[in-house]
């Protein structure tokens, strides 16, 4: 038995909130209290003391419940040009781009920079409301004529390419034929991404590409602090695949990470049944469950498939594809379905009525009407309790919506993250002040009795839960207003979403989720007391390392201060000052800008170019 001595124990569980010592027997939590209390588990063992955190303090293993390991592996070896600062594997930073020129520009070097070696160029980052109008395929030809090059939109959920890619990935215009593809832009989006994607995933999956990304992948989860993480589209890819891939990354290397899978329907689906993706199209729900249902014989220590399923609603925040009510967005458009609510309803029902937990995807008010819709219809078919229907994301809903909710029994898992990168762009292009700065109403759902969790759906938002939980508590947007205040959270509300609350919403708070007895022996080792830092200071505390399953594991390059350091210098970068309900908070130039992409965008929607 070991005995771990700290200078505080945050256990996350009720009936002990505090404690000083926790002993641990294998992989699994003996005892929490105080060295003294332990007493009686000493006799007759052989007991270390291990004291190396005597000054530190212990939390729950920390857990990103909403996250695809395999779009991090597809992602992390790109070219990022994005919006914000991301930090890296190896510990530096790819510095942001903050206007169009500055991606621009950082786009020709990325291209200069690859032209020795003849593959594809992709780059991922790209938005709208920060670096202007989506590029054109005649762009990106002029700067690459003779390089395949794609660029993927900071959602993931859109792609540009260039003609040479198109060529690269043998793709013609006759089997390119989808209403979510713009062919002369070479623009793809939603669903449409999928036809350009299955031809350029040889290239991406081979091992000194996809292989080394997972391993990136790995390393910042760890620098985050994160013990478990749930992949919301599992089988994305290929099942076999991607088992092959954590097996030789993450498993046998021992890396400190778990991963509870969620099979993707629609994917699996649509794989089974070599159909082209739709909206509209059953992907054959019945088949994917009898495939689900024979994936939990594979598991592995790290790796464990859940009896859930993720079905997705409508489309990606980021590109502003959500689908909203009226009013809608101020150019307005509509945003887009991934399953039309037809379709999520059947399936929603066929994988209710089997006992499967469902995810569901969805970011917009209208969106959420067809979940809860969905929902509804299987609740009064066929009634059940417990059974942890989750929403993820949550970018905009309504509190008549909460209030659904609730009498539903839906919980959530939303994205913080959204608040502190969109609010103050959001408010000048697509959805105004008002709704901008009430994006993701934790408050409301909590009040309303609704367990609330945090996820980065990585790439989104950063693989690090103490940020996640900071943007929750404080809402704090790029230009350092507060977005909201009536939906801010405690400091304890807040950690719950990283800890216990996240652990609920995949079923396995009995397991995870908090420091108790009999519970995996999972922690996060901090620098600081999140008491004495306060709320405010959440994202400045480093993560020392984690210890799971009973095995240490330091990190080395603590993943902290990246966002104190970025949101100094974003007010001035951007030219931002803070938002009122009656004028734009942008700098003059910025404002002119984004009323300009707004315009620009709503033309594009009349000549059937998604905004």
């Amino acid at each position: 038995m070991t005995i771990y001595l700290a200078r505080r124990v945050v256990t996350m569980d009720e009936s002990l909130p505090d404690a000083t010592a926790v002993a641990v027997i294998g992989d699994r939590i003996a005892a929490v209290g105080d060295l003294e209390s332990m007493g009686p588990w000493r006799e007759g063992r052989e007991v270390r003391i291990d004291e190396r955190f005597r000054d530190k303090v212990l939390m729950p293993g920390l857990i990103d419940n909403h996250v695809h390991p395999w779009l991090g592996a597809l992602l992390l070896p790109t070219a990022i040009i994005a919006p914000e600062d991301w930090r890296m594997a190896d510990g530096s930073i790819a510095k942001a781009a903050n206007n169009r020129e500055q991606w621009l520009a950082r786009l020709k070097v990325a291209v200069k920079d690859h032209r020795a070696t003849g593959e594809l160029l992709a780059s991922w980052g790209f938005h709208h409301g920060f670096h202007g109008r989506r590029p054109r395929r005649s762009e990106l030809d002029e700067i690459s004529p003779g390089r395949p090059v794609i660029v993927w939109h900071r959602s993931f959920h859109e792609i540009f390419a260039n003609t040479r890619a198109l060529e690269f990935a043998g793709l013609t215009r006759e089997a390119a034929v989808h209403p979510q593809i713009n062919w002369e832009e070479g623009h793809f989006f939603e669903i449409g991404t999928k036809t350009l994607l299955a031809r350029l995933m040889p290239h991406f999956l081979r091992k000194e590409w996809f292989y080394q990304g997972l391993e990136r992948m790995a390393r910042l989860m760890h620098r985050g602090g994160i013990t478990t993480a749930g992949d919301m589209a599992f089988g994305s890819l290929d099942i076999d695949y991607e088992f092959a891939a954590w097996e030789s990354v993450v498993e046998r290397p021992g890396l400190p990470l778990r991963v509870y899978n969620i099979p993707h329907a629609g994917a699996l689906g649509f794989r089974l049944s070599g159909h082209k993706p739709s909206p509209t199209e059953d992907p054959g729900f019945e088949r994917v469950l009898d495939l689900v249902a024979m994936l939990p014989v594979r598991d592995t220590r790290r790796m464990k498939t859940l009896k859930a399923i993720k079905l997705y609603a409508d489309g990606a925040m980021f590109s502003q594809l959500m689908r909203m009510n009226a009013p809608g967005y101020i150019d307005g458009h509509q945003g887009e379905w991934m399953m039309s609510p037809e379709i999520l309803a059947k399936g929603v029902r066929v994988c209710w009525d089997a006992g499967y937990a469902i995810h569901v995807h969805v970011n917009g008010d209208g969106g959420v009407d067809s979940v809860l819709g969905a929902l509804a219809a299987a609740q009064a078919a066929r009634p059940r309790f417990d059974h942890r229907f989750t929403l993820h994301h949550m970018g905009f809903h309504t509190n008549a919506q909460t209030r659904r909710m609730a009498e539903l029994g839906a919980i959530a898992s939303v994205n913080p993250y959204y608040v502190h990168a969109l609010s103050d762009s959001y408010s000048a292009l697509g959805l105004g002040p008002e709704r901008a700065s009430q994006i993701v109403r934790a408050g409301s759902l909590l009040r309303a009795g609704i367990p609330v969790s945090f996820h980065s759906d990585f790439m989104m938002a950063p693989t690090e839960p103490l940020f996640l939980a900071w943007c929750a508590a404080n809402r704090i947007t790029r230009s350092g207003r507060v977005a909201a205040p009536a939906e801010r959270l405690s400091l304890t509300q807040a950690l719950r979403g990283i800890t216990i609350d996240a652990a609920h919403a995949l079923g396995m708070d009995h397991e995870i989720g908090s420091i108790v007895a009999g519970k995996k022996a999972d922690f996060t080792v901090l620098e600081a007391d999140p008491y004495e830092t306060g709320a405010m200071g959440l994202k400045d505390i480093a993560i020392w390392g984690t210890v799971f399953e009973g095995e240490v594991f330091p990190v080395t390059a603590p993943a902290n201060r990246l966002q104190r350091s970025a949101l100094a210098s974003r007010a001035t970068a951007h030219g931002y000052r803070p938002v009122t309900q009656s004028r734009c908070g942008a700098g003059e130039d910025l404002c002119s800008t984004m009323h300009r992409i707004a315009a620009w965008a709503s033309a594009s929607l009349r000549s059937g170019v998604p905004t």
